[in-house]
């Protein structure tokens, strides 16, 4: 018998505390390395560049009026702190611009998904979760957007409680005006939805994705059979096995701030019986996960029987396209499937 020296989910443990969370609130291993030097613009699209000198500036120092000193004198005079919101599509490098804030900003600063947010709001409680962002000089957000009227007047109230103090810098695939669009009424929510939009400089940074020239590791697996990955793959932390439906268990049974413990744990994650969503909750659980992947740098091998997109098409038509579009830009550079 072959021994494939891969591990199984129960072994798990997403026992972890709110401050193994917290902790947590930096570049994963996918960007820890990632500099405003290695982030390699695209000549053909000017506003990679202008974006990354913008994002230099602001974190080469300290102190926030400083860091306010490429604004327009309009927006000086204004009370309110503007801070950076940065639209643009999939793949051109936004989360690595991101990253390079943190790693080159001096004072107390926090990195997260906006999704991670929310769920600290919602497991924390807001005015814990103002308590601990408050004293942070700045904060990096990762895929910005609203879903529902509760989370818009979270967020509206906790970037109006931390405004002052903190400067705030998000990355987005949807306009500031596009917010809450198609996912509920918008004209019920215009004082939050002003609040968040006022609070913003908004960047739209153009380009092409470059992940498609990302997955030439592929190549390596992609004439071998998914049992024949399992055995070879050679992971310097550990490579889990698990099937699909319960990979599904887990991630419905755990808080899903808690997904990091998977990825955070294995190289490789080889998903077996794996097919197309049919449940809204579990396909957005999924992107969830992905995500998690994605920033952990965690490769995935799916076996399946899959004809079709992942996403049925009653699950795209939903208002969650745009994080299921993310999702399969992320799985054409994590994944790679085999039909058996």
């Amino acid at each position: 018998m072959i021994n494939y020296n891969y591990k199984d989910i129960n072994i798990i443990n997403f026992n972890v505390s709110i401050d193994e969370c917290f902790n947590e609130l930096r570049p994963h291993p996918k960007f820890k390395d990632c500099t405003f030097e290695s982030y390699h613009d695209d000549k053909a699209y000017p506003s990679q560049a202008e974006l990354k000198e913008i994002l230099r500036n602001i974190s080469n120092s300290q102190k926030k009026k400083t860091k306010r000193s490429f604004f327009s004198k309009k927006q000086k005079e204004n009370k309110i702190a503007k801070n950076i919101y940065i639209d643009g599509t999939y793949g051109i490098g936004k989360t690595h611009l991101l990253s390079a804030c943190f790693h080159n900003f001096k004072g107390t600063k926090a990195f997260l998904s906006f999704l991670e947010l929310t769920y600290f709001m919602n497991f924390l409680g807001l005015e814990r979760t103002i308590e601990f962002f408050k004293p942070i000089d700045l904060l990096l957000i990762d895929e910005f957007d609203l879903d529902d009227p509760a989370t818009t007047r979270m967020v509206a109230r906790f970037i109006e409680s931390i405004n002052n103090e903190t400067t705030i810098i998000t990355t987005s695939n949807r306009l500031p005006k596009e917010l809450g669009g198609g996912k509920f009424d918008t004209t019920q929510f215009a004082r939050e939805l002003g609040v968040i939009s006022n609070t913003f400089d908004t960047i739209t940074v153009e380009g092409k994705s470059f992940r498609i020239n990302l997955a030439s590791w592929q190549a390596v697996y992609s004439n071998k059979s998914f049992s024949d990955v399992l055995n070879s793959y050679e992971a310097k932390r550990d490579k889990l096995l698990v099937d699909f439906n319960d990979l599904m268990k887990k991630l419905q049974d755990n808080h899903p701030f808690k997904f990091f413990v998977i990825p955070k744990n294995f190289d490789a994650i080889f998903i077996e019986n794996f097919k197309p969503f049919t449940q809204l909750n579990d396909a957005l659980r999924f992107t969830i996960f992905i995500d998690h992947c994605y920033y952990h740098d965690t490769k995935l091998f799916f076996n399946c029987e899959i004809n079709e997109d992942i996403f049925l098409k009653e699950i795209m038509e939903t208002s969650f396209e745009r994080q299921f579009l993310r999702c399969n830009s992320r799985l054409d550079e994590l994944g790679l499937f085999f039909k058996e």
